[in-house]
């Protein structure tokens, strides 16, 4: 089986051993032809891609779990009053005051709003 490291080389199992690798193609010269195992070589010029066809694998990532916004954890006048409390918790200037936009915005933010 051929695999692609991080750097684009080339690496093939052993057929007397798959735990073995061997560079077979290398982009730096030199370093083609020098085998290791197969946790040596992920460890030092991984991941190692499985190559099918001599085309590259596209790496698959795993989808993230979703996580709760605020709005299914607390309700509604909940994410209100918290983001009341965290806006009169700043420190305003004696010019300045908290105003209803102010509120709002932080609910959005914490429902997970841009």
């Amino acid at each position: 089986m051929k695999y692609l490291d991080r750097d684009g080389d080339t690496w093939e199992t052993l057929s007397e051993s798959p735990a073995w690798v061997l560079c077979t193609k290398s982009v730096v010269d030199g370093f083609a032809g020098q085998a290791r195992t197969a946790e040596e070589a992920e460890t030092m010029y991984g991941p190692l891609r499985p190559v099918v066809d001599d085309t590259p694998a596209e790496p698959q990532d795993a989808p993230l779990p979703a996580s709760p916004s605020a709005i299914d954890v607390m309700d509604r006048a909940e994410v209100f009053r918290a983001a009341h409390a965290l806006v009169l918790d700043l420190e305003w200037d004696e010019r300045e005051y908290p105003a209803v936009f102010d509120v709002l915005s932080v609910a959005k933010w914490l429902e997970g709003g841009e």
